[in-house]
Formats: structure tokens, sequence, C-alpha cells
């Protein structure tokens, strides 16, 4: 009776969402490259230091820098955005009979690989994909940072399945342009052994290689190489990169993140105001869908910088980017990421004075600003940290969960990856100069009234970084530090409101934490609510300015220009 019930079942589930009868898999970007991060932190803890990351710095308000995270100990690395549940772990282990090992061996390995497979398999991720694109040839630094690491998350997870534990499957994706060698050693070493043929990640019966699809990690001739593997014609080449045009999707290029789009198909970071996300979805030279990605967060510039990332946003990021998957279900979807915590930094890309990382506006290393990951919020990573708990985790499994049964939030309203309450916790608000007169300055929550001042004599001052859609962009404009900003939409015992108030005596507008405006004027609204301290999901400082002719203005993150009174710090806005 069973097997009918279960039969009757799959035949209706085929009937509604023809699309997809049976679910497909999912894959998540992982990452081994821990090595020299993990055991400089390792050595910080053993003399006894303070093992820092880049949140605790940035929640310090300006009491640490990031000169403090490895400067008093002698040591260098990447900075941690973030410290996982598990500890700064990594996968280094020497080889066995090395004679010459270059490093020791991190600990705990057994428990942190264990812990992941545990975490994966309960989300029901069938394979990961271990990031290999910063590393096309191969070399000691190779070998230490991602390649005796990927070796051994195969050793454990293969020993795992011995005792009965299920793990997730393995596919790497490295850079492998013309000369390169990398590829060639994965092959050699992983892939054509045996030992691991049943850990390794398939489709339609090959092995799996991913490869970046971008000018400097693709080449013909390698992808060639690689498919014929040596004679064995066992192995499939999956293209995958990001923030390419939809004609590159229509190429069965994957993307391992796919940014929401604008009704124009314009990329954005705007998750609130912008209708459904609608990311781009990669299709075959039939025109079917292969796949479909979603994340923790992504990013279209540098991501440390002002709206350059929509950030977790408490999984609103991920519910949107999920809507797409479970309304067109595709045979794969690709989850990004799963574990950076570190990453590459570089100067700013733009000019503004607000284009530094956001929250530290006196670090000496401010301008070294991250790409991918930063801070705790700003990032796509879902593992459990200690600074940012395991909320995107849940969404994940709630999400995949829905994925893998063919439901979607119509079946399941109170999902974790379907409720809004508890996602839908933000205000975006305006700020607007009037034109003439007083140039009087004004900000707004309310959308309307925005679109309503415009046509009444006031300009929007726009944003100078690329990224959101809600909010105009003038890049031309090199300061930045009055444009728009977001609030809480919800008081806690950790926020505080803004209040709008009017100048009864002057007529122009300022902005207050006081309800009675200061017995300056009168209150107009409530824009939203600002945190108390600095950190997590608000980082910038906001300022009142005074300018000389009474008009009021503000300013994120740095003091008010020159000549105008610059206030207190109000609270801390995102």
């Amino acid at each position: 009776e069973m097997i009918v019930v279960v039969v009757l079942f799959v035949v209706v589930l085929c009937v509604q969402r023809p699309i997809l009868c049976v679910a497909g898999d999912v894959g998540i970007l992982y990452e081994v490259w821990h090595t020299f991060a993990a055991q400089a932190m390792q050595e910080i803890g053993r003399v006894g230091g303070r093992q820092l990351t880049t949140e605790l710095v940035i929640r310090s308000n300006g009491s640490l820098t990031l000169q403090d995270v490895y400067g008093p100990f002698n040591v260098s690395s990447d900075i941690y955005n973030v410290q996982p549940q598990l500890g700064f772990y990594c996968l280094y282990r020497q080889r066995p009979n090395d004679p010459y090992p270059p490093l020791s061996d991190c600990p705990n390995i057994t428990q942190t690989t264990t812990a992941h497979a545990k975490l994966l398999v309960d989300a029901q991720v069938d394979y990961v994909a271990v990031d290999i694109t910063n590393w096309p040839s191969m070399s000691s630094v190779t070998d230490a940072q991602v390649i005796r690491p990927t070796e051994v998350l195969f050793e454990e997870w293969l020993a795992l399945r011995k005792t009965g534990t299920a793990t997730p499957l393995i596919a790497p994706w490295i850079c492998s342009p013309a000369g390169s060698n990398t590829w060639e050693y994965v092959l050699q070493n992983i892939y054509n052994v045996g030992t691991y043929d049943d850990l390794i990640y398939t489709q339609e019966g090959k092995k799996v290689m991913f490869i970046p699809f971008n000018n400097n990690c693709q080449d013909d001739n390698v992808t060639s190489y690689i498919e014929n593997n040596f004679g064995r014609n066992d192995v499939t080449v999956v293209n995958m990169w990001a923030l390419f045009g939809e004609p590159t999707y229509k190429q069965d290029v994957w993307g391992f993140f796919s940014p929401c789009t604008t009704a124009d198909g314009s990329f954005t970071t705007s998750m609130v105001g912008e209708g459904d996300c609608n990311q781009f979805s990669s299709s075959d030279s039939k025109g079917d869908v292969v796949e479909i990605s979603a994340s923790g967060g992504y990013m279209l510039s540098q991501c440390s910088l002002p709206f350059a990332s929509p950030g977790h946003m408490r999984g609103l990021t991920m519910q949107r980017l999920f809507k797409k998957i479970l309304a067109t279900p595709p045979p794969h979807v690709f989850i990004s990421s799963f574990n950076e915590h570190i990453g590459g930094r570089q100067a700013p890309a733009y000019n503004a004075d607000i284009a530094f990382n956001m929250g530290l506006p006196n670090d000496p290393q401010r301008n070294s600003v991250w790409v991918d990951t930063y801070g705790s919020e700003f990032s796509r990573d879902i593992e459990p940290t200690v600074e940012g708990g395991d909320i995107i985790y849940k969404t994940l499994v709630s999400c995949v969960a829905l994925y893998k049964a063919g439901k979607t939030c119509a079946d399941s309203p109170t999902s974790q990856c379907c409720t809004t309450a508890d996602k839908e916790v933000w205000n975006n608000v305006w700020s607007m100069q009037q034109e003439n007169g007083n140039q009087d300055r004004l900000l707004t929550q309310d959308v309307g009234e925005k679109n309503a001042l415009t046509k009444q004599g006031w300009k929007e001052i726009c944003h100078v970084i690329n990224g959101p859609s809600v909010f105009c962009v003038d890049t031309s404009n090199h300061d930045g530090r009055d444009g728009p900003f977001m609030l809480y939409n919800f008081n806690s015992t950790t926020t505080r409101p803004l209040y709008r108030c009017l100048d009864d005596a002057t007529k122009n507008h300022f902005f207050s934490i006081s309800s009675n405006c200061e017995n300056m004027g009168h209150m107009e609204s409530v824009l939203g609510y600002m945190a108390t301290t600095r950190g997590g999901e608000m980082l910038r400082s906001i300022r009142r300015c005074r300018l000389p002719n009474n008009v009021f203005s503000h300013s994120l993150d740095i003091p008010c220009l020159s000549g105008q009174a610059d206030s207190q710090i109000y609270g801390f806005v995102r």
C-alpha cells in the first residue's frame, strides 16, 4: 500500500508540475583555502592573543582596527570576516611519508569534515564544488592552499562513507587556461586513481569538472584535454561564472551566483521596493533551462562598499532568489556559497568619499576593500558563524526541501523559505533636495512622496556606487555622504526611531531622535529605526549637518563637509 500511495503522489505531482517530476540536484560552492589564515589564527590563540575578525573590528566602533588582527603578533594572512561556529578550521594534512612537509597538520580535520557533511546532507545538498579558481598552476602554495586540502576532503568523506555516514559528492572548479596544469594533477591523482569514483559528482555517467568561463581561466583546447582525460573520455566540463549577460546564460554557462534583475534586465542589489528577483537561468542549445542559482548574498561591485551587495537581509535575498527556482524548477540548482569567510581585497573601484570599507571610516586599512565577502552580513556564505548565527543556513534548508519536494510557497507558506514578516523589515530612505528657494533638504521613506516631490521642484540625491535600482546612481559624484540609506521598519531594544521634522520658523526640514523635534518644530513622520550600535546589518553612522543657510542635511559614515555644523552620531543605518 505504501508503494501505491507514493506512486500516486508522484503521478499527481507530475501532472501538476510538468516541468520537473523528479527533483534535480543541488550543488554548493565550497572552500578549502583556509590553510594559511587558519594557522595564523591558531598561532595567535597559542600565544594568548585575541582572535579578531573583520566583524569584531567593525563592532568595536573604532576602538580596534584591522591592524590589530595580525600586527601585534608578527603574522600576516587573509583576515577572517567572521568566525565559523566550528572555529578557525582548515583541512591541510601532511601526505603519508612526506619527508619535508611544508606545514603542520590542521587540527580537528575529522570533526570539521564530519560536521560539514552533516550540515550539507541535512540541507539535501548533493555535491560540493571545490573552489580552485585562483590556482591554475601547481606550486607549493597551490598545494598547501587548495590541492592537499581537497585530497583530504576526499579522504575524510570516503572514510565516512565506509562507516555508512552520508556525505555530498565532490567536484573541483579549476581555473584552466592554456599552459595551466592544476587540472592535470587533479585528473591524475584524484579522478583516475579509482579510489574516489563513487565520491565524484557525475552527470550522465561522466565525472564533472567545473571551469570558470572567462578569458583568464578557460581555453577550448584545455577543455578538450580534460574531457578526453588521457583517452578515457569519462569527464564532462561544466562552464560556470557570474556577472555575465543573458546571451551567455543561453550558451549553457552556469551562474555560480546570479543577481536579481529589474524589469529591463539590469542587475540590482535592491531587495526592497523592486519586483520579483527573476535572475537569469542557464539554458542549453534547445532552449531548455539547465540551471538556476541562488545564494546567501552576492555583489555587483566590491561588496564592502555601500549598496554594492544586498547582504543576507535575514534570508530575504535567498528567499527572493529561490522564488524562481520553486516556480520553474530546473534540473540543477547551484548555491553560493558555503564557507568562504576570507577573500581578496583591492583598491576601491570608485573615487567617492564613501567608497571604503563600510563601518571603518577611520581605519588605516579602510581603502583595502573586500570584493566577495564582508563582515557577517555582506556575504554569500551559508555556514553558521559565531557573529552571524545560522538563519541563512536554516533558510537554505527550508528552500531546498521545497525544491526537492516539488513545492512552492503556496504549498508551505509558513516555511522558513516563505515567511516574510521576519525578513521584510527594511525601509528605503531617499535623500531629496529642493532645487529652488532655500534648497531645503528632506528624507522620505515613501516612494510615492519621492516621486511627487520630483515633479514639484525637488531632486533626488543619488547614490554614487553602482548596485541599487530603487535609488538613482551617479558615479560622477565623488562625495556620497548625503545620499540614500536604509532603516529598519520596526522598533526594538537595540534600535531608536529617526523622526522627520519641520522647523516652524524657517519651514526647513530636519531629522531628529526626539519625537518633540527638540522644540524646534513639529514631527511629520517616523522615517524608521536606526541601530544603536555599529555592526551586523547596520554598519554606517549617520550625523546631522547644519549648512550655513540653516538648511539641514546628513552625512553617512564620515563627518559633515567643512563649514557645516557637525552633530554627534545619531545611530547606525544600512
